[in-house]
């Protein structure tokens, strides 16, 4: 059986003058024309995120987090901050999870795969903050950066790769400075 595999990710907007903008990963660099849209003082009442697949079909995914395509396209990884995004349509499991634990690795189809696990955190004190570019030592993955709540006066962050087939961060051992 073949796999699904992602094509692009959709972003759905409508403005509160009624315009509507759709940005796409494969097409970032063009851009939609919604930032010159915001620029002119109008505001984003809505906003939906879509994974197109391959064959053709988009799947609505009940979040506004920020959303990055595993490098084998079988996948997606969000990030989740301490609170759901205002555009979000679901505010709990399996489309939200708070810190420290706050990402998780979706199929292509929207279901859940796994939930990321931050090992090594007695404390709790560490979250996963955003994506990064992808590390040295794993150019093939996507890659995170760790922060703390109770230190972010730290001047470097963390950088983590995300393991496709595993709930456990991969440790670079690389730092980015803040």
């Amino acid at each position: 059986m073949k796999e699904t595999l992602i094509k692009e990710i959709l972003i759905k907007s409508i403005c509160d003058d009624g315009s509507f903008f759709i940005e796409s990963s494969e097409n970032q660099h063009k851009g939609s024309g919604l930032f010159k849209h915001l620029n002119k003082g109008h505001k984003v009442i809505s906003s939906k995120r879509y994974v197109k697949l391959e064959n053709g079909l988009e799947k609505f995914i009940p979040i506004a987090n920020i959303i990055e395509v595993l490098p084998d396209r079988t996948g997606f990884v969000v990030i989740y901050d301490n609170r759901p995004n205002k555009f979000s349509e679901a505010t709990s499991y399996p489309w939200f999870f708070e810190y420290p634990n706050n990402a998780a690795v979706y199929n292509a189809d929207g279901s859940l795969r796994f939930q990321i696990k931050i090992t090594n955190n007695p404390d709790s004190d560490l979250y996963i903050m955003g994506f990064a570019q992808p590390s040295m030592e794993h150019p093939d993955k996507v890659s995170v950066i760790i922060n703390s709540t109770t230190h972010p006066e730290y001047g470097f962050h963390q950088l983590y790769a995300v393991d496709p087939c595993s709930p456990q961060l991969i440790e670079t051992k690389q730092q980015i400075r803040r």
